[in-house]
């Protein structure tokens, strides 16, 4: 599977072209609307901004007016023209959950009745943007409903500030004749490991996409990435297309030992060098070697460990972000 996240994204971008394909007809014209909906995916879904604030939504009104007005000086003779497709944004922006609304119809109503918009419409445009709208909001629902079972779920510890561990808990009902030790095994053999770890990434990733629907754009999450991928060369690129794209980048970050990091540098430095958000968790056998840790978001380092107190006084030799584990206790979910 590609990347649900980019997926998603090339839906809501093909909803917003046919939008305005069918709410500017015959007068559609793509070099003026592509700007306003790639200025808005940018925001809306990869928190680019090009403007200071906090409130996201008070950011895209400010995006897109400097759209309007980037486009007026290289299209003076269609001010008019250009006015009603930012006039029909402020519309999308419900539709695409930026804000509430009660009803459907009554929004769509308010859309063809306001009189900042100049275009006119019959009956059939409405109808055929009411089944536009209906539909992408059905599939929408469908796409999240993918991936709802009960047989696995996401378990989640804060370990920090806005970050996460993350571990994919199964909650199947196995049969009595297997003891809790040889289900344990199974579970975290190699094979079932890095399977589970694939649902775990496509999971997750569903949750960062409704986090950011919600305007959540603070949390980073953290999960274990079985360093015997890195010898499977066909089976890491089904797990790394799960996981191309710069928002999703961003957030998940994989977790290595210090020990496979030793035995294993090239291949994690080749992840780096490819923008992908890679956490370090030192264990007993790390050696005090500070040159490699600035590479790395995070680095984990539990308070029992002999050298805790070393880690912590070099803070600002490591130049990264540091995050204290307490023990055993914070493994489990």
């Amino acid at each position: 599977m590609e990347c649900i996240y980019e997926e998603y994204i090339k839906f809501t971008s093909n909803f917003l072209t046919n939008y305005y394909r069918i709410l500017l007809g015959s007068k559609y014209d793509r070099k003026l609307v592509k700007p306003f909906i790639d200025r808005y995916i940018d925001i809306r879904y990869y928190n680019k901004n090009l403007v200071a604030g906090n409130d996201i939504t008070e950011i895209l009104g400010k995006e897109l007016k400097n759209v309007v007005l980037e486009l007026f000086e290289e299209n003076e003779n269609k001010t008019e023209f250009i006015k009603n497709i930012f006039a029909l944004f402020s519309y999308i922006l419900f539709i695409d959950g930026c804000y509430e609304y009660t009803d459907l119809n009554t929004l769509l109503k308010t859309l063809f009745s306001d009189s900042n918009i100049t275009l006119e419409y019959d009956n059939e445009i409405k109808k055929e943007l009411n089944t536009l709208v209906r539909d992408y909001l059905d599939k929408r629902d469908s796409f999240f409903e993918l991936f709802n079972n009960n047989e696995f779920y996401l378990g989640e510890k804060q370990l920090d500030n806005n970050i996460y561990k993350i571990d994919l808990v199964q909650n199947c009902n196995l049969s009595k004749l297997y003891s809790e030790f040889a289900i344990d095994k199974a579970y975290n053999s190699e094979v079932v490991l890095e399977n589970r770890t694939y649902l775990e990434i496509l999971i997750l990733s569903t949750k960062i996409l409704k986090d950011v629907i919600a305007l959540d754009f603070d949390k980073n999450y953290i999960v274990d990435f079985p360093i015997t991928l890195t010898n499977k060369s066909k089976k890491i690129i089904k797990y790394l297309k799960a996981l191309d794209d710069d928002m999703i980048k961003s957030k998940i970050n994989l977790c290595f030992k210090y020990k496979e990091y030793r035995e294993n540098k090239s291949d994690i430095k080749y992840l780096i060098n490819q923008g992908y958000s890679i956490c370090l968790e030192l264990d007993e056998t790390y050696d005090m070697n500070f040159d490699d840790l600035f590479l790395f978001n995070y680095i984990l380092i539990d308070k029992n460990l002999n050298f805790y107190d070393n880690i912590i006084n070099s803070k600002d030799d490591i130049k990264t972000t540091i995050i204290s584990l307490w023990g055993d206790a914070w493994k489990h979910f």
